[in-house]
């Protein structure tokens, strides 16, 4: 599975020159906790600024109406390139320490933004989908075993 597939689109993003309040309104409308800070192309991503953020930047006495997000850019963005795996994923998060992780192609350009919770959903669909293949399976079993039984009673 391509690692966009497992994302909301189009990712959403804020440029650096915005202010937290225009961040803050673009995560209320597109119901999003994040956004990816991009240059001003609006395609290669610096940064990530969460909902979180915007609650430590307010409650440290930022004025959201005039400190923009270019202050939430961090001097190394963790990013994950469009062909790596969903262990990949994980592990880049588990060594940064970050639950969202904006993904590129081989030119660093933006394609989308995979969150812990979007791994969570897909690894919870793909046990259930094994436990019930373990449910068809022991069934299977079963009968096998009831029919073994009555050949045995003959």
């Amino acid at each position: 599975m391509a690692l966009t597939q497992l994302t909301q689109q189009p990712v959403q993003t804020v440029g650096v020159a915005d202010t937290l309040i225009t961040a803050a309104r673009r995560m209320c409308d597109h119901s999003v906790g994040a956004l990816v800070i991009t240059d001003d192309t609006g395609v290669t991503p610096l940064g990530v600024i969460t909902d979180r953020d915007l609650v430590w930047m307010i409650a440290e006495g930022l004025d959201p109406h005039l400190a923009q997000v270019g202050q939430f850019v961090r001097a190394e963005l963790h990013t994950v390139g469009v062909n790596e795996s969903l262990s990949d994923v994980t592990r880049k998060m588990r060594e940064h320490g970050v639950r969202r992780l904006p993904i590129v192609d081989q030119e660093h350009r933006l394609l989308g933004l995979v969150s812990l919770d979007d791994v969570l959903v897909l690894l919870g669909r793909e046990l259930a989908d094994a436990a019930a293949a373990v449910d068809v399976e022991m069934a299977s079993e079963r009968h096998i075993s009831a029919a073994r039984d009555r050949a045995q009673r003959r």
